[in-house]
């Protein structure tokens, strides 16, 4: 794996039943905001974000209050948060989810800058991850 490379790496799903979407998160510069979020989450949350990622691979239209599939209707992606200040952003591409990037929310608001500024990075790893596959 090259350090100035986007890398899609699959999270292996282990659900009883049919897996509706492969769950990829990005990789950039040998690191994922993700992977260093989630890592950094209570082992409790931990535990719940991965049912939330199983539910979200293997159910037809499965909903959820910590979820959002799309944010507003000026974004065309999702969050999971599965705290009142974490975040974890993904695309729905095909039958695909792709989690892209983590934030942790510091005071009452990301700021509508941020949710623009992540628009503009989840069309780039959109147009990366077409070109991978």
């Amino acid at each position: 794996m090259s350090d100035d490379k986007v890398v899609f790496q699959e999270l292996r799903i282990r659900a009883k039943g049919k897996q509706l979407f492969q769950i990829y998160f990005v990789v950039e510069n040998g690191k994922s905001q993700v992977m260093d979020g989630f890592r950094n989450l209570p082992q409790d949350k931990k535990d719940e974000v991965k049912d939330l990622i199983i539910k979200m691979a293997t159910v037809e239209n499965f909903k959820s209050n910590k979820i959002r599939w799309r944010l507003q209707k000026k974004y065309s992606y999702g969050e999971l948060k599965p705290k009142g200040h974490r975040f974890f952003f993904f695309l729905k591409f095909a039958h695909n989810i792709i989690f892209f990037k983590y934030a942790k929310k510091k005071k009452d608001s990301l700021g509508d800058q941020f949710y623009k500024n992540t628009e503009s990075e989840k069309r780039r790893y959109e147009r990366e991850f077409k070109e991978s596959i």
